[in-house]
């Protein structure tokens, strides 16, 4: 007998149906942080949707209001948080209908469109059939220290600096895109700040990067593009390699503010599976002249 597909959104006791199709495909999700998910106010779960193949979860799709800063202002978008098909109900048309529910969800919100990251190829055929464009690829190269002397310095954030670094994130985000701005949270705070490093020039400080020292993993360290709103990125750059004494790992993206720089200095740049993609709704938004980021 042939049992039909019901698509709807999330109920008070599906989360044992949803773990037992998440925890054999994501080995890092925990079943108690999961269970919490609405303890997070943005999550709603209208936004929660799910397949179900009997009292059997199939497939899951859920998405969060961000805001991004664009076109001069914040405006509200809806992230893609997670979508997972069962592996033996692929090439059904599920994740699509998935996306589509979820989809509707978004712009009866007001949202302006939808934003998501993938490391599948096939999952970017997807959402590219459903208008996802990509915006850029992340891209791994390795840096080498060099012994010039930099007129910039990076060192340690204290809390002084973490509003500082909040509005240079603010102003970065007017040339460059996606970058998710909350008016109240900080993307660098106390708890994590260690993992960061600022830069100054002649005391004053100009920008910031996520900055992972060598360590098991990576071994050789990573270090994101620097939020310099104001600075030349060879000199960006070029002030990293004074501060490193091994190579470092470096993180960039495809048509990202540091991406020639770093090929004028022969890095090679290789292109990973991550792909950001982006589907604006109603209107069209116009990315001419913005650098690409990640958020």
């Amino acid at each position: 007998m042939h049992h039909k597909i019901i698509y709807r959104h999330w109920q008070p006791g599906d989360d044992e149906a949803i773990l037992a199709l998440l925890m054999p495909i994501f080995k890092q999700v925990r079943d108690d942080r999961y269970r919490r998910k609405f303890d997070n106010s943005h999550l709603n779960p209208e936004a929660v949707h799910l397949a179900l193949l009997n009292e059997r979860v199939v497939g899951h799709v859920w998405g969060e209001p961000v805001s991004i800063f664009i076109e001069g202002k914040i405006q509200e978008f809806g992230m893609v948080t997670l979508a997972c098909v069962a592996p033996d109900m692929r090439r059904q048309g599920i994740a699509t209908r998935l996306m589509q529910g979820l989809h509707t969800y978004f712009q009866r919100k007001g949202y302006r469109g939808s934003i998501l990251y993938t490391d599948s190829e096939i999952a970017a055929q997807v959402y590219q059939s459903l208008g996802y464009q990509e915006v850029t690829r992340e891209l791994r190269t390795q840096i080498s220290p060099r012994q010039d002397l930099s007129s910039l310095k990076w060192t340690k954030v204290d809390l002084e600096g973490l509003e500082a670094l909040h509005q240079l994130n603010k102003r970065w985000a007017r040339h460059n895109f996606p970058v998710l701005w909350d008016g109240q949270s900080r993307n660098v705070h106390q708890f994590n700040m260690k993992q960061y490093r600022v830069l100054l020039r002649d005391g004053d400080l100009i920008g910031y990067a996520k900055w992972d020292e060598p360590s098991a993993h990576p071994p050789d360290g990573l270090i994101r593009d620097p939020i310099v709103p104001d600075g030349d990125p060879m000199e960006v750059i070029t002030s990293v390699q004074s501060a490193i004494s091994t190579p470092r790992g470096w993180q960039t993206f495809e048509g990202s503010k540091y991406e020639r720089s770093l090929s004028a200095l022969d890095c090679l740049l290789e292109r990973t599976t991550q792909v950001d993609m982006f589907l604006a709704f109603d209107q069209e938004i116009d990315l001419t002249g913005y650098h690409r980021t990640a958020y």
